[in-house]
């Protein structure tokens, strides 16, 4: 009985298996969309390059670039507030929601310039994806920037409760849903021909 308390642990997920299940659905509604998207591209080839063709890459690339690095503040805060570091936990999770607030912006002025240009969700079908797709990711990303604030101040209390880890280990994987996200949306509608 003694070496069964011994054994190790089987290593497992961050966060809540029901949480997990709702990432798996978000994960798969996106998926869906993709697929969706890349069937009507292939009926609509000249619709969606010159769509494409309008896209300001360097913005998008610039977002890349802003959530890559912002899921890797969040890492770094995440093995920080395990250490029980609650003053750079607490920096690094601030970090990662600036960094939000810069990718909100700057799809926001994206947006304003494709609007501006005559670009609207009934424009093309490709325009109607590219509002449809990006614009379900921002929300997504602003109801990360909340959630990271409210986790962001727990740490912050430092109480280091389980309650507390596991909203830390949610958070931090719904924000690396949304990184990941970027990175077949950024693909899929800026570049891919």
């Amino acid at each position: 009985m003694g070496a069964d308390r011994l054994a190790p642990r089987p290593p497992s997920l961050p966060g809540d298996a029901g949480f997990w299940t709702f990432i798996a659905a978000d994960a798969t509604l996106f998926a869906l969309l993709f697929f969706q998207f890349s069937l009507d591209r292939s009926s609509h080839v000249a619709v969606f390059g010159a769509g494409q063709r309008a896209l300001l890459v360097p913005l998008g690339a610039v977002n890349t670039l802003v959530l890559v690095t912002s899921s890797f503040l969040l890492a770094s805060g995440i093995r920080t507030a395990h250490r029980r570091d609650v003053r750079r936990a607490t920096w690094l999770i601030a970090g990662t929601v600036l960094l939000g607030v810069v990718f909100a912006v700057v799809k926001i002025t994206e947006y304003w310039i494709e609007l501006a240009s005559g670009h609207t969700l009934s424009t093309s079908s490709f325009f109607m994806y590219y509002f449809v797709i990006t614009g379900i990711h921002l929300l997504h990303l602003i109801v990360g920037v909340i959630a990271l604030v409210i986790i962001g101040v727990r740490v912050r209390r430092g109480s280091g409760a389980r309650q507390d880890r596991l909203l830390l280990e949610c958070g931090a994987s719904y924000w690396h849903l949304i990184d990941l996200l970027w990175m077949f949306i950024f693909p899929l509608l800026y570049l891919a021909r």
